[in-house]
């Protein structure tokens, strides 16, 4: 029911978000990084939160743990919303982020406390870096859910395919409040997708997340990575929680590195994310997204069946490492990949 309620609710709230984006103007207009068509409504963000609260409220409302999760979601829709209405400061924006992580992290004690054995010499404490720790972890996936929002579907699905794989491990792992919270998060995302996502009826998105919602999404994801791999027993470990997120962690490091790289601020706008390579390798919009979905089902996978094989931390972090290193040399050299690639799709053509 938790995930009914959540499609439902995100289904009815898009429409009246939708007219009052172009009442106040909450609109993303196309420009040289951005190839949409015509002004879209940017309120999925607004209506995925509406939607997560209200039901949350309703199951949740017993817990002390979800009101400080509230507290720090609403801080960080906020921010969202602004940078997403007026434009923020990126130091502006780090610093509400990681006030927000902090927050829940202080108060609720969502914690790093371990990273499980992964280095292969037994577990690795946390002690007095758990709060930083945790605040890096949390806001870097914040991030990097946010720049992965560059194409119809694409963070939506990836962020679709993550709390799958967290809702399947919390479940097994008997963490039932988390599970519930999981299922309305999945409802919800499900039901952003039948706006933002390409369907046979529906040849564009009408509607975008914006950064309001791809942040509180990469947050609610990364404390609830967090949560489920702290808990007792035979819990997910976080070597196997990478796999989950791999394709935005991988892409959003990259990227950075490259920037770095060339004497740019790895903050610097640009159209060097893998969706973008891809496209320029001649691939469509659809094709592009499915393959990115399909990589982050694999790989999610990886981390699922690893764990539950019982594959020891060291060896799924240090897979996860060899894969990145591969990943990064393909992307950093992707004009020399693209002369295989393109021939291999002569009948795509090159986006514009």
């Amino acid at each position: 029911m938790q995930l009914f309620f959540g499609l439902l609710l995100t289904l009815l709230a898009t429409p009246a978000l939708v007219w009052a984006a172009h009442s106040y103007g909450l609109l993303d207009h196309p420009d040289d990084r951005k190839h949409h068509q015509g002004a879209i409504p940017v309120v999925g963000g607004l209506a995925m939160s509406f939607a997560i609260a209200v039901c949350a409220m309703l199951q949740l409302a017993g817990d002390d743990v979800f009101w400080w999760l509230f507290v720090a979601t609403s801080m960080i829709v906020v921010i969202g919303f602004l940078d997403d209405w007026k434009g923020l400061p990126v130091l502006v924006r780090f610093a509400g982020q990681g006030a927000a992580a902090w927050f829940v992290a202080f108060f609720a004690g969502v914690q790093l406390s371990h990273l499980g054995d992964l280095f292969g010499f037994g577990v690795v404490a946390l002690g007095s870096s758990a709060i930083p720790l945790t605040i890096f972890a949390t806001v870097g996936m914040a991030n990097a859910l946010n720049l992965s929002d560059g194409m119809d579907g694409l963070a939506g699905g990836l962020a679709l395919i993550a709390t799958l794989f967290i809702g399947a491990s919390a479940y097994l792992s008997g963490m039932e409040m988390e599970f519930d919270a999981l299922l309305i998060l999945g409802g919800a995302l499900i039901g952003f997708l039948f706006f933002n996502m390409r369907l046979p009826w529906q040849h564009r998105a009408k509607v975008f997340m914006g950064d309001s919602g791809s942040l509180m999404l990469g947050l609610l994801l990364g404390l609830s990575a967090v949560l489920v791999t702290q808990g007792e027993g035979d819990a997910l470990p976080p070597a196997a929680a990478l796999w989950f997120f791999a394709i935005p962690l991988w892409d959003t490091v990259s990227l950075m590195l490259r920037r770095m790289f060339k004497g740019k601020s790895p903050f610097h706008p640009g159209r060097d994310h893998l969706h973008h390579i891809l496209l320029r390798a001649g691939y469509s919009d659809s094709q592009v997204v499915h393959f990115i979905h399909l990589v982050a089902v694999a790989s999610g996978l990886v981390g699922f069946f690893g764990w539950r094989w019982g594959v020891p931390d060291a060896v799924l972090f240090y897979g996860f490492l060899a894969l990145f290193s591969l990943y990064f040399a393909g992307v950093r050299h992707a004009w020399k990949l693209m002369r295989l690639i393109v021939p291999l799709h002569q009948h795509g053509r090159p986006h514009r």
